[in-house]
């Protein structure tokens, strides 16, 4: 056992029985590092990873290895979810160093002052795929430590001047307008695979954010407007899909969606969800709102715990072995169906009997069996509902069972959208429950936390105090509560005092009291999960204008502003902050309504089609209302008050007088 016996994440705890003397990241590792002039190498990764599992069998768990590691170098092992401020500055400095993208397991090494002077990513045991032995790279950068120090200090300065650069801005560059929206709405839609749908080629991510941009962008090109839908057909009928309990995995590893890397994040179908319930109000597709409801179902099944906060992941591998839970032989499958429900199987997910992946099959539907498919849905999913109880007998992947704020925020939102849609009460209680441990387990009154893992740790991130208040917010237009709206404020709050960058706008991603590292990031573009900046603008802008505090809107202007330079460098990588922009460039309605609380769901269905204004409900009876709203009171037994900005038309007195109204918008 090494120094990460103690530690409560899970991904920490799979290194605890290595050989290699690994460290988590404390004061004490630097300090050893330090007294021995030793060079430190960090490995980032976390629980679901497949190549770092690889890494791990090859290198970590083997003694040679591990006695080179533990011989000239400390060793320290970082779990990214954990710790994403780190795994943000160490992902930079890997391409500052490299002139490549990083990935995990991410791979540096560093001096005891924490500065990198070599990176990568997996390296092999033995020299392959085109990169060297991992026990080579160990013994020459030692030679090179041990020799090289001017000029690791010389590069030391070189990457401290770069990050010094990376948060200034330019005064004059071109600001954030509506002609920017449509040009990238163009290149979006210019990268889009006509043919098998997603951007690019292969490996194929599902890119929510981009989709939610041109979904919300008003595209008027029919033909174009199709193209992102027929993305959302094949994501839902290919093999990303999981056909049997739902959820999406991570990423395709070709481009027919057929093949997935079997991983699922929750911060991946979270935003899913929403995106899928977005198109299924625009275009009244039912199988996009099944998808949403299955993957909605699958984080109350299988994600949620019994106190209502979600898991973060669930892992590629069972028995060191990626997919193994997930696929099938054809022997297994014709012992475990008759020859008809086989034959069904075999016609609606596969069109031949040639194994899909590593001589198993993985379950997929091809374009030319989709209507064939959908014809036969309901008996299909008789026949699927059986195998499923056979693949819940087979050892399960891990779950990594820490609850963090802000993946948990994403998967609130989506429930809710899923609720808004159905009507069903499971996910309302479940966004609800999630809600609600977050308060009582992660808020300690004055500040977050990022982690629940056991119990409450590690000092909350940007993306947990952005995210956390628009989950509120989209909580606040379900059901009204004054105690959560002055929550939103204090939310609001702490990111303006703790987080926000004074001098040129915009958020950093750690707060002002946080752990001094060698950066402090400040970034707009999205990458797994939406930038935290795109997230704080929308829900600042919006929380400013139902409150009336400039403070709010102009922090969100001043990051709007402070994003140009990073934007215009790649318009396309930074399409969440492009979509909550919408909000302050078209200054977006809101509806403000007074009425019974009988009446507020029947309202609240009425008004669905009205996709572009925000609505919030308030029962004529709640008494706490804040002073920003004291003149939104109820005239009767139904009023509505339409806003653009801080300006509000007279008070409407009868529903369909408002419907009227709002088409004319």
């Amino acid at each position: 056992m090494n120094k990460l016996v103690n530690e409560k994440s899970l991904y920490l705890l799979q290194h605890a029985d290595n050989p290699v003397n690994w460290y988590p990241w404390t004061q004490e590792a630097f300090e050893i590092a330090k007294n021995n002039n030793k060079p430190i190498i960090l490995s980032i990764g976390y629980s679901a990873c497949h190549w770092c599992h690889v890494m791990a069998q090859e290198s970590f768990e083997d003694s040679e290895t591990a006695e080179i590691m533990n011989k000239y170098f400390v060793n320290i092992k970082v779990d990214k979810e954990e710790r994403p401020d780190l795994d943000k500055v160490y992902q930079m400095s890997q391409t500052i160093i490299t002139g490549k993208t990083g990935g995990w397991p991410l791979t540096i090494f560093m001096s005891p002052d924490k500065f990198p002077f070599f990176a990568g990513t997996y390296f092999p045991n033995e020299q392959k795929y085109g990169l060297p032995s991992f026990k080579d790279v160990l013994k020459r950068v030692n030679e090179f430590y041990s020799s090289q120090q001017k000029d690791i200090k010389s590069q030391n300065m070189t990457i401290s001047e770069i990050f010094q650069n990376l948060n200034k801005r330019n005064d004059y560059d071109e600001q954030i307008n509506l002609e920017l929206l449509d040009k990238t709405r163009l290149d979006l839609l210019n990268s889009i695979d006509k043919v098998h749908g997603g951007f690019g080629s292969a490996p194929k991510f599902p890119q929510s954010y981009s989709l939610l941009f041109l979904l919300n962008s008003n595209i008027n090109n029919e033909e174009s407007f199709q193209y992102v839908l027929h993305t959302l057909n094949r994501m839902c009928l290919s093999g990303i899909f999981d056909h049997l309990e739902g959820g999406f995995f991570r990423y395709s590893v070709d481009e027919l969606w057929m093949i997935p890397h079997f991983e699922k994040m929750l911060y991946d179908n979270g935003p899913l969800i929403s995106v899928l319930c977005k198109a299924s109000k625009l275009t009244s597709n039912k199988l996009f709102l099944k998808r949403a409801v299955q993957t909605s179902d699958w984080i109350i099944n299988k994600m949620q715990d019994k106190n209502g906060g979600i898991y973060s992941t669930i892992d590629a591998d069972s028995e060191h072995v990626e997919g193994k839970y997930y696929v099938w032989d054809e022997k297994e499958l014709k012992s475990s169906l008759d020859n008809d429900e086989f034959e069904f199987i075999k016609n609606s997910y596969f069109v031949d009997s040639r194994s899909n992946f590593e001589g198993k099959f993985h379950f997929h539907i091809t374009k030319d069996a989709e209507d064939f498919f959908l014809k036969n849905e309901k008996r299909i999913a008789v026949i699927t509902k059986k195998l499923l109880t056979i693949r819940n007998k087979r050892i399960p992947p891990n779950t990594d069972k820490k609850i963090l704020v802000s993946w948990n925020a994403l998967a609130i939102i989506g429930l809710l959208d899923t609720y808004k849609l159905t009507d069903d009460d499971r996910f309302l209680l479940a966004a609800k429950k999630c809600f609600d441990f977050i308060k009582q387990k992660l808020w300690d009154g004055t500040k977050l936390y990022a982690c629940f893992n056991e119990k409450p740790c590690f000092q909350a991130y940007l993306d947990d105090y952005a995210y956390l208040l628009k989950a509120n917010l989209e909580l606040l237009k379900i059901e009204w509560s004054s105690e959560n709206l002055y929550f939103s404020n204090k939310l609001a709050n702490i990111l303006i005092k703790n987080f926000q960058n004074h001098e040129t706008g915009g958020f950093y991603f750690t707060s002002i009291d946080h752990e001094e590292l060698i950066y402090r990031p400040q970034t707009y573009m999205d990458e797994s999960m939406p930038a935290g900046n795109s997230i704080a603008i929308e829900a600042l802008s919006e929380l400013g204008f139902l409150v009336g505090n400039q403070e709010y809107i102009d922090a969100s202007e001043k990051t709007l502003i402070s994003a140009s330079n990073s934007v215009q460098r790649s318009n396309t990588a930074h399409a969440s902050l492009l979509n909550a922009s919408m909000n302050l460039l078209e200054f977006k309605k809101f509806v403000i309504i007074r009425c019974s609380h009988e009446r507020i769901k029947e309202y609240r269905k009425e008004i669905l089609n009205f996709e572009e204004i925000i609505f919030y409900f308030i029962d004529n009876e709640e008494s706490d209302i804040p002073k920003s709203l004291i003149e939104k009171k109820p005239l009767g037994n139904f009023t509505a008050y339409i806003c653009e900005g801080f300006k509000c038309l007279s008070p409407i007195r009868d529903f369909d007088d408002l419907c009227k109204e709002l088409t004319k918008i």
